[in-house]
């Protein structure tokens, strides 16, 4: 049986050479599948394997307008995110976790290349905002993410590292949105 700390230092080496590799021919559109397997590495397999016990992480992500936010507010049944009918509305995510798990998102152990930023200190997009609520069980974080089909191209970006840093994966859409076919690209 593989040692946790042994599948960490392999996933960590496989990361390195991953990350140095050329190619002659570049790749034709968007991220490269070399810079994808990178992240999805940093973002998510191993920080995971390196902290088991560290809480999941559940992203409510989905279409422009679709009610992401709420289903948030839901959830812990007061309003921790903004919502409107101004779009896009959420620019910056919001990671939502019990006080008691603060410790595990202070630093950059997931979302390594997204600065911190604690309540609402500042209002420009960028980085992650991080809220702790006790309404939410110690054990689970949710982010309410921004639209995967924003006409931010900066938005689309962060929804998609997003999704490769989740436990769990939430979709948000209506039934207006419902066949459009930039949230179905994307999931798949």
């Amino acid at each position: 049986m593989i040692e946790r700390m042994d599948l960490a230092g392999s996933l960590a080496r496989l990361r390195e050479q991953l990350a140095s590799a050329v190619f002659p021919i570049p790749p034709h559109t968007g991220q490269s599948d070399r810079d994808r397997l990178v992240n999805q590495l940093d973002d998510y397999l191993i920080p995971r394997v390196e902290s088991l016990e560290a809480p999941l992480i559940g992203v409510v992500g989905g279409s422009t307008g679709a009610g992401k936010s709420t289903v948030v507010n839901s959830l812990l049944g007061r309003q921790v995110s903004a919502s409107s009918a101004i779009r896009p509305t959420t620019r910056r995510p919001l990671l939502i976790h019990h006080p008691d798990d603060a410790s595990w998102f202070d630093g950059d152990r997931i979302l390594p290349g997204l600065a911190r930023v604690r309540g609402r200190e500042g209002a420009a997009p960028g980085g992650i905002e991080l809220l702790a609520v006790p309404e939410l069980p110690d054990g689970l974080a949710l982010i309410d993410a921004p639209d995967v089909d924003s006409v931010v191209d900066a938005n689309r970006a962060l929804a998609d590292q997003l999704l490769q840093a989740a436990d769990l994966w939430l979709f948000a859409t209506t039934a207006a949105r419902y066949a459009d076919a930039v949230p179905w690209a994307f999931l798949s």
